[in-house]
C-alpha cells in the first residue's frame, strides 16, 4: 500500500510539473507574440519622409561666368538657374537639336528630378530650341537602310528588319511605303507611324 501511495504521489507531481511547463511556455509564447505585434505595429505606423533637395544659389561671379558661356535670351538666367542644378549650363553649347529634341532632353531632365514649374520649362525649351538649333533628321530609304536604321528609326525589331531586308532583296524596292502593308510578317503600323522618317526612293 505504501508503495502504490508513493507511485501514486509521483505520478500527480509529475502531471502538476508538466502542466506548469506547458502554462509557462504557452505564457512565454504569448509575450512573445504580444511582443512581435507591437514591434510590427510601430514600425508599420512610423514613416520617414524625405525633405525636398534645396536648391542650389549661385553667386553673382558664379551667374557672370556662366552667362559669359550662353547666347542672350530671355531665359537665360532661369535656363542657368534650373539646369546647373546637375551640370554646367555651358553643355547645352555642344548640342544641335529639333524643337522635339529640346522637349526630349527637358523631359528626361524632368525625369531626373529638376525642379520648375511647366511655364519655366516652357520658357527654357524656346530659349534652347531657338539658340541651339538642329537640323530635323533626314529620312532613311526603306530600300537601302541597314538592319541597325531600321531597328533604330523604323522601330522595328530585328527579326522585323530581317523579315523586310530579305523580302526587298527577292522581290525588288518599294515605290512607296503603302507598299510595305503586303509583307508578311511586318507590323505596317509601325511604319505608318513613323512616315515622317522614313520613305521609297
Amino acid at each position: 500500500m505504501t508503495i502504490r501511495r508513493c507511485d501514486t504521489a509521483r505520478a500527480m507531481l509529475i502531471k502538476s510539473t508538466t502542466a506548469g511547463l506547458a502554462i509557462a511556455c504557452a505564457a512565454a509564447a504569448t509575450i512573445s507574440i504580444a511582443a512581435q505585434q507591437t514591434t510590427t505595429s510601430t514600425t508599420s505606423t512610423t514613416t520617414t519622409s524625405t525633405p525636398p533637395a534645396q536648391m542650389k544659389t549661385f553667386t553673382p561671379e558664379e551667374m557672370a561666368a556662366m552667362r559669359a558661356s550662353l547666347p542672350e535670351g530671355a531665359a537665360r538666367d532661369l535656363a542657368i538657374r534650373v539646369c546647373a542644378q546637375c551640370h554646367e549650363p555651358n553643355r547645352a553649347a555642344s548640342l544641335r537639336l529639333t524643337r522635339e529634341g529640346w522637349e526630349g532632353v527637358i523631359a528626361k531632365m524632368r525625369g531626373l528630378g529638376a525642379q520648375g514649374t511647366d511655364a519655366e520649362f516652357a520658357q527654357i525649351t524656346d530659349y534652347l530650341a531657338e539658340n541651339f538649333k538642329g537640323e530635323a533628321a533626314k529620312p532613311i530609304n526603306m530600300n537601302t537602310a541597314s538592319a541597325i536604321d531600321l531597328e533604330a528609326v523604323a522601330g522595328l525589331l530585328r527579326k522585323e528588319a530581317a523579315i523586310w531586308i530579305a523580302y526587298r532583296n527577292k522581290n525588288g524596292p518599294c515605290k512607296a511605303l503603302d507598299d510595305l502593308k503586303k509583307v508578311e510578317g511586318l507590323p505596317f503600323q509601325k511604319i505608318d507611324d513613323r512616315r515622317d522618317r522614313l520613305g521609297c526612293f
